[in-house]
């Protein structure tokens, strides 16, 4: 996986102030190249203090990344470098060392954004982990390779991070990031025939909670079925990891045109982009909040 590494202007004095010498933008740079190379990805990366450099970058680069990771630092009210976002179309997450001081638009733009509380550099390396695990990408044929960090790796130094949803929807957001298919970048929902979107259930499975009942079609998503997984997960049937896999492939085909459930799609959607990041560090699923889920997915 290719990704565009944006940073903005005055990150170049990144670590000195005051004439003392702090964590500097090599040194960044260096951190992030080697956790690139772990995660087998690779990186362009760019960082300049003006704004029409940044957006000619984006269009330069829009045909050779995959992603996009960026800083936009003291630019993070920009609504050009939004809009250049929006136009590119690919799936991008705001880093900040610190949260800024007002809401950021830039961040309206993208699907997530990590903020950093505490210095360090944690909140780029989380970035680069939520891109390596396979979130933003189509399921493809063969084996695929396991990424991010191994599970005896210890944690690495810097103070924590916050993962900040995008004020987009979080359906809206994550569908920026699928492809509907082949090659072609998809910069919103696709949109779903009305017959599908109201298919009736065909003779199948019967899913639900006590006395009700539903008889589902195999491929169609409902929220009964998401109970279920959830359930399952919380019962020790389901690992994390299971969990995650299975939401991910139920977003992505529910993304090409998939039928769900007749009136309850959006919140399929946002439920399933929860489950399929929740194995990342920084939008991790307590056991409360699956129970939490499974309110919403009863209430809906």
């Amino acid at each position: 996986m290719r990704l565009l590494v944006l940073h903005g202007p005055n990150l170049n004095l990144l670590g000195v102030r005051d004439g003392m010498s702090g964590e500097k933008l090599s040194d960044l740079d260096a951190a992030l190249e080697a956790r690139a190379k772990e995660l087998e990805l690779k990186l362009k990366v760019v960082q300049s203090n003006h704004e029409g450099v940044l957006l000619d970058t984006l269009a330069a680069e829009r045909e050779e990344v995959d992603g996009i990771l960026i800083n936009p630092a003291g630019l993070f009210g920009s609504y050009a470098l939004k809009d250049g976002l929006e136009a590119v179309g690919l799936p991008a997450i705001e880093v900040l060392l610190r949260p800024p001081a007002r809401e950021s638009v830039v961040g309206e733009a993208c699907v997530l954004q990590v903020h950093g509380t505490q210095g360090g550099f944690e909140p780029y390396l989380q970035a680069l982990e939520t891109f390596a695990s396979g979130v933003f990408t189509t399921e493809q044929a063969g084996p695929k390779k396991s990424l991010g960090r191994k599970k005896d790796e210890p944690a690495r130094k810097g103070g924590p991070v916050a993962l900040v949803k995008s004020s987009n929807s979080p359906a809206q957001s994550l569908a920026r990031a699928v492809e509907a298919g082949g090659t072609t970048k998809t910069l919103g929902r696709k949109s779903v025939p009305e017959k599908e979107e109201a298919e009736e259930a065909r003779p199948g499975k019967t899913l639900g909670r006590g006395s009700k009942s539903l008889t589902l079609a195999s491929d169609l998503l409902t929220r009964a079925l998401v109970r279920q997984k959830i359930s399952d997960r919380l019962a020790g049937k389901l690992t994390p990891a299971e969990l995650a896999a299975w939401a991910r492939t139920q977003y992505q085909a529910v993304q090409r045109g998939a039928p769900a459930e007749s009136g309850h799609r959006e919140l399929l959607e946002e439920s399933l982009q929860s489950l399929t990041l929740s194995t990342l560090p920084a939008s991790k699923l307590s056991d409360e909040q699956l129970v939490d889920l499974l309110t919403r997915l009863d209430e809906g």
